[in-house]
C-alpha cells in the first residue's frame, strides 16, 4: 500500500464525526495528574504497597497513538484503526484493574482459547437433519460497545469483583470510568482526536470489557430464547453453535435485540462444511469433523530456514505448526495435510529430511529436545550465527543458573513502515543524549556532554538550564555541563539536542550513557571521568579497536 493511499483511508476513518472528534487540547497532562490522583488514593488507603505504586505512577505520559492495519483478506483493503497505549497516562492502570475484572469472565462456559480447545469442546458432538452450522459474528466490536453499558454492567457484578479487591466500589467505578471513558483519546499527525462512543482497539483494558459484554450478552440472550442452540462457543466476538434450522433467524433477531449498537451478522453452513477459527467443520452424517483451515490470503510464511535465527527456534517453530494442523484436523484429514505441511515447509527453505524427521516425531508425540526443565534466570542476547552457538556451550557463565535467550537484530520493525505517530523530540523519555557546548560567541567549542534521563528530553533540558543560572551551588556539586560553561563562559546548544539511544531499563540505559560517553574523545569529552569509572575495560576495548578500524 503506498503511503498516499494509506493516508487517504485514515483521513477517511477519522472523518466519521459519528465516531471521532477533534479536539484542540491534548489532555495528557491532565489525565496524568489524575491517574496519579487515583494511584495515590489507593496507596493512602494501604491497598497498593510502593512498589505497586510505582508502577501505576507516571510523568512522562504521551498520548495513545492511531494507526490502520489493512484487512487483507477484504475488498479493498480496508484499515483496522488500532490505538497504541503504551506510555500513556492511564495505561499501567488500566492493565492493574484489567487483572481484577478478569474473574468475571475466568469461568466462562462459552469461551474457547484457541482452535485445539475448540476441537476438544466439539468431539462427540453430533448434529440432526434439522440443525444447522451457524457462526454469528459482531460487526466492529471494541467501537460499538456502550461504555456505560460496561459500567452498569460491572456494578451488577460487584458481588463477584468484591470477593477479589478491597478497593470500594465507588473508587473503583471512579478508575473503572477514567481508564474506559476518559482516557478514549489519540493523536494522528500532531492533532489530537477523542472517540466518542465505543472502546478503541489497543487499550489493554478493550479486551476484557468486550468479554464481559459479550457474556452478559450471552446470557441474556440464552433466557431469551425458547428453543436454545444445543452447542455453543465463543471466541472474543466470534460465536459458532449448532442450532435449529427453524430458529436461525430467531436467535439472530434476538442476539441484536440487547443493544442497537451491537449488530450481528451470520454465516451459514455451506456444502456441509463451515469455517471457525483455524478449523474447518464438516458434517459427515450426524459425526462433526475437523480439519485445519487457511484463508485464501494465508501467504504460508513462517520463519526461513537459512534466516538469522538460533536454530532452535526455528525447530521449534517448524514442530509447533506441524503440532497444529495434526491437533486441529481429525486423524482423516492426516493425510492430504502432511503434503500442505511438507510443501508450506519447503517454501520456508526447510530441508526435506527435517521436515521428515519432525514430521514422525509429531505422530509419535515426542519433542523434538528433551530438555529437562529447571528453573532458571533468562538472558537477553543478540544472536551472532557461529559465535552465538558457542558461546551458549562454553563455560564462560553458569549454565545451571542462566539460560541465554537470543534474538534476533533484524525485526518486522526494521522493514516496515513506520505508520504511528512520530513522538516530539522533547518529549522522548529513556533516552541517553548528547549535548554540544556552543563556546563563547566567537570560538566554537568542540567539546559535548552526554547524559540519560527517564523523564522526558525537555524536562531534563530545563533542569540543565537552572542548574546553568544557580549561581549559589558550589561548582563541584553542578553537573559536568553547567561546570564546564561556568568556568569557560560558554553557552550549551539547547536547541539541538542529539538523542543517542532510548532504553527502558535502567541499568542498561545507564551501560549506554557510559559507552557513549567513552566513544567521545577524552580531548572532546565534557563528563566527569566518575561517570565511566564503572564500566568494564573490556568494553572501552573493544570501542577503541572499532574507532580504529
Amino acid at each position: 500500500m503506498s503511503k498516499t493511499e494509506y493516508d487517504s483511508k485514515m483521513n477517511a476513518i477519522l472523518m466519521d464525526m459519528c465516531t471521532y472528534k477533534r479536539v484542540r487540547k491534548d489532555p495528557t497532562t491532565g489525565l496524568q495528574e489524575k491517574n496519579n490522583k487515583l494511584v495515590t488514593k489507593l496507596f493512602e488507603l494501604k491497598l497498593i504497597d510502593e512498589k505497586v505504586k510505582y508502577n501505576l505512577i507516571n510523568r512522562t505520559s504521551i498520548p495513545p497513538k492511531i494507526y490502520g492495519l489493512p484487512k487483507i483478506h477484504k475488498e479493498g483493503t480496508p484499515l483496522r484503526p488500532i490505538c497504541s497505549f503504551t506510555n500513556s497516562p492511564t495505561y499501567e492502570l488500566s492493565r492493574y484493574i484489567s487483572k481484577i475484572l478478569k474473574v468475571l469472565t475466568v469461568d466462562s462456559k462459552y469461551n474457547i482459547k484457541d482452535a485445539i480447545d475448540f476441537k476438544s469442546r466439539i468431539n462427540n458432538q453430533h448434529i440432526e437433519d434439522d440443525e444447522i452450522l451457524i457462526s454469528f459474528d459482531v460487526i466492529s466490536l471494541f467501537p460499538s460497545i456502550p461504555v456505560n453499558l460496561a459500567i452498569s454492567a460491572i456494578k451488577d457484578s460487584w458481588s463477584i469483583i468484591k470477593e477479589h479487591t478491597h478497593i470500594p466500589m465507588d473508587l473503583f467505578i471512579d478508575i473503572l470510568t477514567t481508564c474506559i471513558k476518559d482516557a478514549r483519546y489519540f493523536a494522528y499527525k500532531d492533532k489530537i482526536y477523542e472517540q466518542q462512543k465505543g472502546m478503541p482497539m489497543g487499550s489493554p483494558i478493550s479486551p476484557i470489557i468486550a468479554d464481559i459484554i459479550m457474556e452478559k450478552l450471552l446470557d441474556e440472550t440464552m433466557n431469551k430464547l425458547t428453543i436454545k442452540p444445543r452447542f455453543l462457543t465463543k471466541y472474543v466476538d466470534d460465536i459458532f453453535c449448532i442450532v435449529k434450522k427453524e430458529e436461525v433467524e430467531n436467535t439472530l433477531k434476538t442476539l441484536n435485540m440487547y443493544n442497537k449498537q451491537l449488530r450481528f451478522t451470520m454465516e451459514s453452513e455451506l456444502n456441509n462444511q463451515l469455517p471457525y477459527l483455524d478449523s474447518l467443520v464438516q458434517r459427515e452424517g450426524k459425526k462433526l469433523l475437523l480439519d485445519w483451515y487457511q484463508k485464501p490470503t494465508a501467504s504460508g510464511r513462517l520463519i526461513n530456514y537459512h534466516s538469522k535465527h538460533p536454530r532452535r527456534i526455528k525447530i521449534n517453530t517448524a514442530t509447533n505448526f506441524i503440532q497444529r494442523v495434526l491437533k486441529i484436523s481429525d486423524r482423516k484429514f492426516h493425510a492430504k495435510n502432511k503434503i500442505k505441511i511438507i510443501k508450506i515447509l519447503k517454501m520456508n527453505d526447510f530441508p526435506s529430511n527435517i521436515v521428515n524427521e519432525l514430521i514422525k516425531r509429531a505422530e509419535g508425540n515426542r519433542a523434538y529436545q528433551n530438555t529437562k526443565l529447571v528453573e532458571k534466570t533468562y538472558k537477553r542476547s543478540t544472536y551472532i550465527p557461529g559465535f552465538s552457538e558457542r558461546f551458549s556451550s562454553s563455560n564462560m557463565y553458569n549454565s545451571e543458573k542462566y539460560q541465554l535467550a537470543f534474538r534476533s537484530s533484524n525485526t518486522n520493525n526494521n522493514f516496515f513502515s513506520r505508520t504511528k505517530t512520530k513522538i516530539p523530540h522533547e518529549d522522548k523519555s529513556n533516552v541517553v543524549y548528547k549535548i554540544k557546548c556552543n563556546g563563547d560567541g566567537s570560538n566554537v567549542c568542540q567539546k559535548a556532554y552526554v547524559g540519560t534521563t527517564k523523564s522526558k528530553l525537555k524536562t531534563r533540558i530545563s533542569s540543565h538550564k537552572s542548574d546553568q543560572k544557580t549561581i549559589t551551588k558550589p561548582i563541584e556539586q553542578k553537573t559536568a555541563l553547567a561546570a564546564h560553561c561556568q568556568q569557560e563562559g560558554h553557552t550549551p546548544n539547547f536547541k539541538d539536542v542529539d538523542i543517542l539511544a532510548q532504553e527502558n531499563n535502567y541499568k542498561r540505559r545507564y551501560m549506554l550513557e557510559m559507552l557513549h560517553i567513552i566513544n567521545v574523545p577524552p580531548n572532546k569529552r565534557m563528563n566527569y571521568k566518575t561517570d565511566t569509572e564503572h564500566c568494564a575495560q573490556i568494553y572501552r576495548n573493544v570501542i577503541e579497536k572499532h574507532k580504529k578500524n
